[in-house]
């Protein structure tokens, strides 16, 4: 692996902050270039961006997206990456951490890369998703969402490597081994928590809904 660049995305309304740690290990294994969506730049923030992801090799975003996009910024609904200039991540290697985008991979047929299916990480998402595969959402609290969040960051941090990185089939592996140790903890852990039975649920659908293509 030769440059590798991660697309940090750090939302105004604070809905990725969860990532940060997972930020940090990524950095401290493969010491990446960190690009985000900067509105106090002085150049233009998408620009820096494509500028940096030029020459890479292995891309990570880190950020909010549907089946058909990945945001710069969902707060001023502004679109990086879609079917206009998908080109700019022709030939990269993609780990794309954002809802649905396993679809995205699929529908813009791209190649060596890992995804994921819907990630419901905020209030937003659960108030207007209201279920998902049939496990109901809508009454999620703050205190769900962090326990679901905070998860998901674990299992990350123990499942990339870089061995891992250079096999995506294995990283596939290590995530959902990581993932039933998460559940187990949900399951004996966390039982004073009313929904712990369904969030064990949703983690679960996290590692089912891994794309790899």
């Amino acid at each position: 692996m030769n440059k590798a660049v991660c697309i940090y995305i750090q939302e105004r309304d604070g809905t990725t902050t969860f990532l940060k740690p997972l930020v940090e290990h990524i950095k401290n294994m493969l010491a990446p270039v960190i690009v985000g969506y900067d509105i106090d730049s002085e150049d233009d923030p998408l620009e820096i961006i494509y500028q940096a992801i030029t020459d890479a090799d292995t891309i990570f975003f880190l950020g909010h997206g549907t089946s058909d996009k990945l945001y710069a910024s969902t707060v001023d609904n502004l679109t990086l990456f879609d079917k206009n200039n998908i080109d700019l991540l022709s030939g990269k290697r993609l780990f794309l951490l954002s809802c649905n985008s396993a679809d995205f991979i699929k529908k813009q047929r791209l190649n060596n890369a890992f995804g994921f299916g819907m990630l419901p990480t905020s209030l937003d998402d659960v108030r207007k998703w209201k279920y998902l595969h049939g496990i109901l959402i809508e009454n999620f609290t703050k205190e769900d969402i962090s326990i679901y969040n905070n998860a998901i960051v674990e299992i990350l941090t123990h499942s990339i490597m870089v061995d891992s990185l250079a096999d995506y089939f294995l990283l596939k592996e290590r995530i959902k081994f990581q993932t039933s140790i998460e559940i187990v903890k949900c399951l004996t852990q966390k039982r004073d928590n009313a929904n712990y039975r369904l969030l064990a649920d949703l983690l679960y659908y996290f590692s089912k809904d891994i794309m790899v293509q």
